[in-house]
């Protein structure tokens, strides 16, 4: 047994096939075949039910994978607590926030951290639809900041803290209003009129699917920058941040929608997020105990 034999069965796992696999390790899939057929022999049992399309773990391949993962996690650790230990501070740490969420959460952090690794270069990347969550899981940034929901557990092994509230409101702007001849005061009534919604989200949510709203007029924006210019030019209504549109509501330009029996504000909270699987370097350790200091104090 072998740390790159148990990564290839994770990867076959997750795939259910020797192909998928293959690219993802940029291997050939004799090398994935002869690794499992390794692994197996060592272990005894089959690790795999090879008699459908896909390949699926077996009962014993389940329990046999849930190991292995405890044992890669390790590895992992093990291996940036090494070069971190021969390089002292990281040359470079690389933060990510979704655009949905205000960049400033960074700002005092960031002071912190030059003051104390000024060696250490600071990467600051942002993305939309979520697509942070999965470069932290990845392995591909170090920490991120992004909107949070207890399911995106299911999507990779984090570490979260509460950093800040993060509200969502629906918004119209006042040209649609008066083009449509008055506030809509009712679902239908909403419904008739144009609305915009994010595509679906990197981590395989569908807002379509969670919103079901059957209006028939629709505008799919992959950043919320491009909806808010959307919903400001007045071509419909949607559910934005609301830190990202309230000095427009305080000009009038737009107006929060408030239909009785429809959801009209969401409170969620902006988390700090790292893989429970990897070791942070000295630098990024620091960032996450200020947020953690920060959230017991």
């Amino acid at each position: 047994m072998n740390i790159s034999h148990l990564k290839m069965m994770q990867a076959v796992a997750d795939t259910g096939s020797l192909q998928q696999a293959a690219q993802r390790l940029y291997k050939t899939q004799s090398a994935i075949s002869m690794a499992l057929k390794k692994l197996e022999q060592e272990a005894g049992f089959a690790l795999f039910d090879r008699s459908g399309y896909r390949l699926k773990l077996t009962a014993h391949g389940q329990q046999y994978l849930r190991q292995a993962e405890e044992v890669l996690r390790q590895h992992q650790r093990l291996q940036t607590l090494t070069d971190s230990l021969r390089e002292g501070a990281e040359p470079h740490v690389t933060l990510c926030y979704d655009h949905t969420c205000d960049a400033s959460l960074w700002l005092k952090s960031i002071s912190e951290l030059q003051r104390h690794y000024p060696a250490t270069e600071i990467r600051i990347e942002g993305e939309s639809q979520l697509r942070s969550l999965r470069r932290v899981n990845q392995g591909e940034v170090d920490l991120a900041i992004c909107p949070w929901l207890p399911l995106f557990r299911q999507y990779g092994d984090f570490e979260t803290i509460a950093i800040a509230p993060f509200e969502l409101t629906v918004v119209i702007a006042d040209t649609l209003v008066n083009s449509a001849g008055g506030m809509p005061r009712s679902r239908q009534q909403l419904l008739n009129l144009p609305m915009l919604i994010p595509q679906n989200l990197d981590v395989g949510i569908s807002m379509d699917a969670i919103l079901r709203l059957p209006s028939q007029r629709r505008i799919q924006a992959n950043d919320v920058s491009t909806q808010r210019e959307l919903l400001l030019a007045g071509l419909g209504w949607g559910v934005i941040p609301k830190h990202m549109v309230r000095t427009y509501l305080a000009s009038g330009q737009l107006h929060e929608i408030s239909i009785p029996g429809f959801v009209q504000q969401v409170d969620l909270e902006v988390h700090l997020i790292r893989s429970a699987s990897r070791s942070l370097g000295p630098a990024a350790t620091s960032l996450w105990d200020m947020a953690f200091t920060a959230f017991i104090a």
